[in-house]
C-alpha cells in the first residue's frame, strides 16, 4: 500500500461535504475509510504473527461513533489478553500508527487488557471514549468479551455517578446559567449548546439497560421527547465543524468571525463577500443550538421528575389561546414559579398557531404591560416567552432580532440574546442587588420601568436593517407605542429611549464630557430628570451586557460625570424648551452630526419638517424619515412625474411613501388598490407641505398578516396607481373586487355587536372614529369615501380584524383643521358608514364622547 493513499482518498472526500448536506453522512464516509485502511494496514502487518486470536482492534470516541471529522483524532484501543510479548504489541502498535502519520492523521491510543481496563474508569473522558467502543479488525471472540466482561460488568455506582454530574452539569451550564449562550464565535464542540453537550444525553442513554446494543452512534438512540429537531441540529453542527476542519486545514473548533462567510459559502449559503451570506448561516446555526437548548430543557425535566404539569388546559381552543398563553407567563411572573419545560415545550408548539391578531388583542397587550408593570422577574420572563416563540409573536419587531449575528469582535451575543442579557439585568436592578450602589440609587428613583423595558427589547431591533438602527429603531417604537395606545407622553419617553439609546456612550467616549457648553446642550434633550435617569441606566446595563469586561470602572465613572453633570444642569436651569424646541434641536442635531450637512442645510430642512400639517409630522417621524421624505419630495417634484411611491419593509408590514399634489383621491386610489390585491392595509398617515405637497404613509400586509410582500405586487399597486390618475381604472369597480380568491366567513348573527363611536375628548384638534362591523372586500375604501364626501379631512387610520369584524379607528377633522362638534352631522356619518358597511338599516351602537 502506497504510504499517502489513504491521504489522497480523503482529500478526494472532503468537497463531499458541499453535496451530501449531512453531517452524519459525511463524518460516517471519512470513518469508513479509515477503518478501511487500518484494516488493511492490521492485515499486512499481522501476516505470519500469531496474533489473529490475542489482539482486536477497537475505535473509540468519535471514531467509534462513525463521527470523524475531517482533522479529528483518530482514537484506537489496542485490547489484547495478556499473551502476546510487549515487543509484538509495540511493533504492530508502530506500524498502524505511523501509517496514519504519515496521511496526516494524529492518533490517540491505548494498550489494555480486559481486567487493565476497569482501572481507567475514574476519568469521565476515558469512560465516554469506551461507551462509544466499535469493533474493527482482530478477534471478534475477544471483542465479545469486552463487551460482556467488561461494559457489562462497569459498576452500576460508577454509571449512576456519572449520570448524576451529567444531568446537573448541564442544567447549571444550559438552564440556570444566568449569561447568554449564543456566541458570536462559538466553539462547535465544546461551547455550550454545541456537540459535547448533545453527547452528555447520548451517553447517559447509552448505559440504559433498555437502550439498544447497536454501534451507529448517536442517532440510532431516540431520546424522550420529540427528538427530531434535536437530531437535525446535531447534523447540521456535524457538518459545519466538518467544513470548518477542511477550511482550517486542521483540527478546529472555533467558529471565529475570520472564517464564518467561508464556512458559509462552502455550505451553499451563497457568495462570502455578500453579508446576507452569513446571516443566513450564522441564523441556521443559532437556530439549530436554540433547537438543542429546548431539547435539553425538556430531557431534564423528564429525567429529573421535574414534569408536573402547571396547563390546565390543551391550548387546541382558537377562541381562547392567546389569552391562554399569556396568562400562562403572567401567572408564572406573579407566583414566581419556574414553569415545567415540560409545559415551555406544550407552548413552544402551541406558538405556531399564534397568527397576526395575537399582537394586535387588546387582552393581550394589556396583560403584557401588567407584567412589565409588575416590577419583578421581567428579563427572566421575557426570556422563557422568546425560547417558546411567543415574545417575536406578541412584538414581531423584536422577532425579527431572533438569531441575528453581530458581525463584531465588540459584540459576542446575538441581538436577541444581548437584549435578554440587559433585560436580566434589570431584573438584578429591580431586585436591589446590582453590583454598584451608584447605579442603584439611581435606578431606585426611577419611574416608568415598563417604558424601560420595553424601550430594551426594541432598542436594536433596527440593527436588522442597514443604516442607523438608532433611527430606525426609534421607528419601530413609535409603531409599537401606536399599538399598544400609548400616552402621547409614554410615546414620546419610549421613542426617546430608543433613539438615543447610545448618545451617552458616544459623548462619554468621543466628547470632551467636562465643556459645560456640551452638557447644556445635551441637556436640552431631556423633558425631565426621570428620562435622564432611565437613560442613564439603560446604557449602563446595555454597556455591560455587550460581552465580558466591556463595562470598565472607567467607562462606569465617566458615564456616572456625564449623567451627574447632565442632572446638575436640570435642576438649576429653570426656563427648559419645551416640546417642539427639543424637537427642533433633536432634528438638527442629528443631520449635522449623523448625515454631515451644514448648519444650513440642516436649518431647511428643519423649516420643511416644522411646516407640515398636521404638527404630529415630527412627532411620529424619526429624524431619519424627516431628512428621507425631503429628499424624495425634493427628488419627486424635480422629476416633473404626477407621483412617487416608496416601499420599506418592517418585520411587521411594508410601508408605502406616496409623495403626489395634495388630492383627496389619493387616498381613495391607495386603500382601493391594495383591497383589489387581496392586501390589507393597517395603517395609515396623511402630511401636508408648506406647498400643499401630500406625503401619505400606508402600512400594509400580506392576506396572513405578514409583512412578506413581493416586490411585483408593489410594482402593481404602483402601475395600477398611475393608471388610476390617468383614468384608464375606474377605482369604484376596481375597489369593490379583488383578484385573490377570498370567501369570508358567515359571522353568527349577535357575535359582535356592530358599533360607530365618536371620541371628542382625546384631542383638542381632531376626532376619533371607531368603527367595529363585519369585514368585507374594500370596506376601508367605502368609509374613506364616505368621510371624503361628507368634506372631513383624514389625517390617521388603524385598521385590525378580529373573528372576520373590522375594528378600525379614524382620526379625522373639518376641512378648517378641528374637531367635529356638531350633533347632527356625527349621526349623518354613523349613518351612511352603517350603510356603506351593508349593516342593517338602524342597527349598530352610537356613542358620542364629549
Amino acid at each position: 500500500m502506497m504510504k499517502s493513499e489513504l491521504k489522497a482518498k480523503l482529500q478526494r472526500t472532503f468537497p463531499k461535504a458541499k453535496t451530501v448536506s449531512s453531517g452524519r453522512l459525511f463524518t460516517r464516509q471519512l470513518s469508513n475509510l479509515i477503518d478501511d485502511s487500518i484494516r488493511q494496514v492490521f492485515l499486512e502487518v499481522s501476516n505470519g504473527i500469531p496474533i489473529k486470536d490475542h489482539l482486536c482492534l477497537i475505535a473509540v470516541g468519535g471514531y467509534g461513533r462513525r463521527e470523524l471529522a475531517p482533522f479529528s483524532d483518530i482514537d484506537l484501543l489496542y485490547l489484547h489478553d495478556g499473551k502476546l510479548s510487549d515487543k509484538i504489541l509495540s511493533e504492530i502498535i508502530s506500524k498502524i500508527n505511523t501509517f496514519l502519520y504519515n496521511n496526516d492523521k494524529e492518533v490517540g491510543h491505548s494498550c489494555r487488557t480486559i481486567k487493565e481496563s476497569f482501572l481507567y474508569l475514574n476519568q469521565i473522558e476515558t469512560y465516554h471514549a469506551v461507551l462509544d467502543a466499535r469493533f474493527l479488525v482482530g478477534s471478534e471472540v475477544l471483542f465479545q468479551k469486552f463487551k460482556t466482561e467488561f461494559l457489562g460488568k462497569i459498576p452500576e455506582k460508577t454509571i449512576k455517578e456519572y449520570n448524576e454530574w451529567k444531568l446537573s452539569y448541564l442544567r447549571e451550564r444550559i438552564i440556570n446559567s444566568y449569561n447568554p449562550i449564543l456566541l458570536s464565535e462559538p466553539n462547535i464542540k465544546n461551547d455550550p449548546l454545541g456537540l459535547r453537550d448533545i453527547q452528555q444525553m447520548y451517553w447517559i442513554e447509552k448505559t440504559n439497560p433498555l437502550a439498544d446494543s447497536a454501534d451507529g452512534g448517536i442517532f440510532d438512540f431516540y431520546l424522550i421527547g420529540d427528538s427530531l429537531t434535536l437530531l437535525s441540529a446535531y447534523d447540521f453542527l456535524l457538518l459545519t465543524r466538518s467544513a470548518l476542519h477542511i477550511i482550517s486545514g486542521r483540527k478546529n473548533d472555533r467558529l471565529d468571525l475570520g472564517l464564518q462567510a467561508e464556512v458559509a459559502e462552502f455550505l451553499g449559503f451563497g457568495p462570502k463577500n455578500e453579508i446576507k451570506t452569513l446571516e443566513r448561516f450564522m441564523s441556521q446555526f443559532y437556530k439549530a443550538q436554540k433547537d438543542v437548548y429546548f431539547y435539553i430543557g425538556t430531557y431534564l425535566d423528564e429525567k429529573t421528575n421535574l414534569n408536573k404539569k402547571r396547563i390546565h388546559k390543551e391550548l387546541s381552543n382558537p377562541d381562547t389561546l392567546y389569552d391562554d398563553i399569556i396568562q400562562f407567563f403572567r401567572e408564572s411572573q406573579k407566583n414566581e414559579e419556574e414553569p415545567s419545560r415540560i409545559d415551555l415545550n406544550e407552548i413552544r408548539f402551541a406558538s405556531h398557531f399564534l397568527d397576526d391578531d395575537f399582537k394586535n388583542q387588546k387582552s393581550v397587550l394589556d396583560c403584557f404591560m401588567e407584567m412589565l408593570r409588575h416590577k419583578k422577574r421581567i428579563g427572566h420572563t421575557l426570556t422563557l416567552m422568546h425560547e417558546c416563540n411567543v415574545l417575536g409573536k406578541l412584538i414581531p419587531e423584536f422577532g425579527a432580532c431572533t438569531n441575528f449575528p453581530l458581525f463584531s469582535y465588540h459584540h459576542q451575543y446575538t441581538v436577541d440574546e444581548h437584549t435578554l442579557l440587559i433585560l436580566r439585568e434589570l431584573d438584578v436592578l429591580i431586585a436591589d442587588l446590582w453590583e454598584d450602589p451608584q447605579v442603584q440609587d439611581v435606578f431606585n428613583s426611577c419611574e416608568k420601568i415598563e417604558i424601560l423595558a420595553l424601550a430594551i427589547l426594541i432598542h436594536d431591533a433596527g440593527k436588522v436593517k442597514e443604516g442607523d438602527h438608532c433611527q430606525y429603531g426609534a421607528e419601530l417604537a413609535l409603531i409599537i407605542a401606536e399599538r399598544f395606545r400609548f400616552s402621547e407622553e409614554d410615546t414620546e419617553l419610549l421613542r426617546f429611549l430608543v433613539a438615543e439609546h447610545i448618545v451617552m456612550s458616544e459623548l462619554s467616549s468621543k466628547r470632551d464630557i467636562y465643556d459645560p457648553n456640551l452638557i447644556s446642550s445635551f441637556a436640552k434633550q431631556f423633558s425631565n430628570e426621570n428620562t435622564l435617569r432611565l437613560l442613564y441606566v439603560m446604557t449602563i446595563i446595555d454597556t455591560k451586557s455587550v460581552g465580558q469586561a466591556v463595562l470598565t470602572n472607567w467607562k462606569k465613572e465617566i458615564l456616572h460625570f456625564l449623567f451627574t453633570s447632565t442632572l446638575t444642569y436640570l435642576q438649576n436651569k429653570t426656563n427648559r424648551p419645551d416640546i417642539q424646541e427639543r424637537i427642533e434641536s433633536t432634528l438638527e442635531t442629528y443631520l449635522i452630526e449623523k448625515e454631515g450637512l451644514t448648519a444650513e442645510q440642516a436649518e431647511q430642512i428643519v423649516s420643511f419638517g416644522m411646516q407640515i400639517r398636521p404638527t404630529s409630522y415630527l412627532n411620529y417621524n424619526t429624524p431619519r424619515r424627516v431628512y428621507q421624505h425631503f429628499v424624495f419630495l425634493h427628488e419627486w417634484i424635480q422629476s416633473g412625474s404626477t407621483f412617487r411611491l416608496i416601499s420599506e419593509k418592517e418585520p411587521a408590514f411594508v410601508t408605502l411613501s406616496l409623495f403626489a399634489n395634495a388630492d383627496k383621491r389619493m387616498l381613495l386610489y391607495l386603500s382601493g388598490i391594495i383591497s383589489s390585491l387581496g392586501l390589507n392595509l393597517v395603517g395609515l398617515r396623511l402630511f401636508r407641505s408648506e406647498n400643499e405637497h401630500l406625503i401619505l404613509q400606508a402600512q400594509i400586509t400580506d392576506e396572513f398578516g405578514s409583512g412578506e410582500i413581493a416586490e411585483p405586487q408593489i410594482n402593481e399597486i404602483e402601475s395600477t396607481l398611475a393608471d388610476c390618475i390617468e383614468g384608464k381604472v375606474n377605482i369604484e369597480d376596481l375597489a369593490s373586487t379583488t383578484n385573490i380568491w377570498k370567501t369570508l366567513p358567515q359571522i353568527p348573527e349577535g357575535m359582535v355587536e356592530e358599533l360607530v363611536k365618536f371620541a371628542n375628548d382625546l384631542s383638542d384638534t381632531y376626532s376619533v372614529l371607531e368603527v367595529r362591523v363585519p369585514d368585507s372586500i374594500g370596506l376601508v375604501y367605502r368609509i374613506l369615501k364616505t368621510l371624503i364626501d361628507f368634506e372631513l379631512e383624514v389625517i390617521f387610520v388603524r385598521i385590525s380584524t378580529s373573528a372576520d369584524f373590522a375594528y378600525d379607528s379614524f382620526h379625522i377633522q373639518t376641512k378648517n383643521g378641528k374637531k367635529i362638534e356638531d350633533t347632527g352631522l356625527l349621526l349623518s356619518i354613523k349613518e351612511k358608514i352603517l350603510s356603506v358597511a351593508r349593516v342593517k338599516e338602524n342597527q349598530g351602537i352610537m356613542e358620542i364622547s364629549f
